[in-house]
């Protein structure tokens, strides 16, 4: 377990493992929903996992290219606080100017690769998937009919295809 002050710190390789919106434990003590939840596995959970494990991988790859930059601005900034002290030096320029790139190079790569905007329509569709669940068993709007079942298939292929559910 990662300390709280860690919690949000990217990690180098992240799992992206979804857990389920509903976990055992919860779904054990309403048996009488056991159908709806397996409708719902079937329908709703494998679209949820795929979204929200996107949402995951790309929100860990974003943190680590914004730790890069930081890091970097801290460190171009101490090389420069060392060339101004070791001014008849030249190798903290030539550090400082390699540093310089290979960060510029970077933040241009973390701007054109748009894993902010990947991770934030994963992470929308993820969580339209997850309201979906709650919506489904309390029997709300289209879910309270015999179609039930039909209305929510629908619901999530409106989801995937970028356009609100009806």
């Amino acid at each position: 377990m990662r300390h709280a002050l860690f919690a949000r710190f990217p990690r180098l390789r992240s799992s992206a493992v979804s857990a389920p919106v509903i976990p055992p434990g919860q779904r054990a003590a309403h048996p009488e929903l056991a159908a709806d939840f397996a409708v719902l596995d079937r329908e709703v959970a494998p679209a949820f996992a795929r979204y929200d494990a996107i949402a995951l991988r790309d929100q860990n790859r974003y943190r680590r290219q914004q730790m890069l930059v930081l890091l970097g601005s801290a460190l171009i900034t101490g090389l420069g606080g060392l060339q101004a002290i070791l001014s008849g030096e030249r190798w903290p320029a030539i550090l400082l100017a390699v540093v310089g790139v290979a960060l510029a190079t970077s933040a241009r790569y973390a701007g054109e690769s748009e894993t902010l905007r990947s991770y934030l329509e994963a992470r929308a569709k993820a969580e339209r998937l997850r309201a979906l669940h709650f919506r489904y068993l309390s029997m709300a709007g289209p879910y309270a009919g015999r179609d039930r079942d039909i209305a929510l298939r629908r619901a999530v292929h409106a989801i995937h295809a970028d356009k609100e559910p009806e």
